[in-house]
């Protein structure tokens, strides 16, 4: 989700700086909704792994040590990407490396991850009706109507991602997403 201190923060400031350097204003809005659908992601995943399983939880098998080591051999090259000073290696024009111990990235971390969480609250599918909790059901109710919308949309977005995840379906779909960028970039 490019969070300070981390490889994808490097990127995404990079990203970002692109286009506002070139003007193109909707690649940054493509970029922040892709840190809050992960953040979502991520709270959805880390809500159902912290919850109590109704039953007991058994392991499906032991994983290879060289398996668990290239996950945190993976996860420490991200967190020394973000910590490690850039700037004196990258030829950035006009700007100084991204810092990411200021304010005003904590400021986007906090910011992404709480549209996160309020996206992953709304289309998680729940147990109880929302509305029927004590502390939030008031502003519940009153969102209920666009997280029926919301719900469905997911529910569309499944089913297609479900008919262009087979193979063949992918393939052809790729080939017509470069066939487009092609047409795009040879009009252009």
């Amino acid at each position: 989700m490019g969070a300070p201190s981390s490889g994808a923060y490097l990127a995404k400031h990079l990203l970002l700086q692109a286009s506002d350097d070139t003007g193109q204003w909707w690649w940054a809005v493509v970029i922040e909704a892709g840190g809050v659908f992960t953040a979502a992601y991520l709270v959805l995943v880390l809500a159902n792994a912290l919850t109590h399983a109704n039953e007991p939880v058994g392991l499906r098998g032991q994983l290879p040590r060289i398996q668990e080591a290239a996950a945190l051999a993976l996860a420490l090259c991200s967190l020394f990407l973000g910590l490690f000073p850039w700037g004196e290696y990258l030829s950035m024009p006009g700007s100084a490396a991204p810092d990411p111990f200021t304010l005003k990235a904590f400021s986007t971390a906090v910011w992404t991850i709480l549209a996160g969480g309020v996206l992953a609250i709304f289309l998680a599918r729940w147990k109880l009706p929302l509305e029927r909790l004590p502390w939030v059901g008031g502003f519940f109710l009153w969102a209920s109507p666009i997280r029926r919308v919301a719900l469905a949309l997911a529910k569309i977005f499944e089913r297609v991602d479900g008919i262009t995840g087979q193979w063949p379906v992918a393939g052809i779909c790729l080939l017509a997403l470069a066939a487009v960028f092609g047409i795009v970039l040879w009009a252009g």
